[in-house]
């Protein structure tokens, strides 16, 4: 029961990883590269790797469709940042003339707290206990691409 927990755990830990890792390499694309990995995998494996389904549907073909969804939350801190603005000011000098200068002002604007919310749905079609296809949907769907 700990490895099905550990296999699990390390699946939807990679998979946050990857959500959280907002970069260049964190794509689309190098999910879908993941994803074409799995085919061909042993339903045992898949069950191994990423627990149970948390949806199995039978479709009309005799095929069963594994569902993962995995919802990722970021918070960001709140946080002041510098805001530099530049003002006109008009004054009087020491001869009566009036004359205008531009200064630049910094001050702190806070930022508030923000939360970040991304979704990833995978599923599988399972068929003769192997993998035969793989599909995903969602803004969470990321990882780094393959080599």
């Amino acid at each position: 029961m700990t490895v099905f927990r550990t296999g699990r755990t390390l699946a939807f830990a990679v998979l946050g990883a990857c959500v959280m890792a907002i970069s260049a390499c964190a794509t689309e694309e190098g999910y879908r590269q993941h994803m074409s990995t799995e085919m061909g995998r042993a339903s045992d494996d898949i069950m191994m790797r990423w627990g149970p389904p948390q949806n199995r549907s039978s479709m009309s073909n005799g095929r069963e469709m594994w569902s993962y969804t995995k919802t990722t939350v970021d918070e960001q801190d709140g946080y002041y940042r510098d805001e530099t603005r530049q003002v006109k000011r008009t004054f009087t000098d020491k001869d009566g003339k009036q004359k205008t200068e531009t200064i630049e002002e910094t001050f702190p604007v806070w930022q508030p707290p923000r939360v970040y919310r991304s979704t990833c749905s995978t599923r599988f079609v399972m068929g003769g206990g192997r993998v035969e296809d793989v599909t995903f949907e969602g803004d969470g769907c990321v990882a780094e691409e393959l080599k």
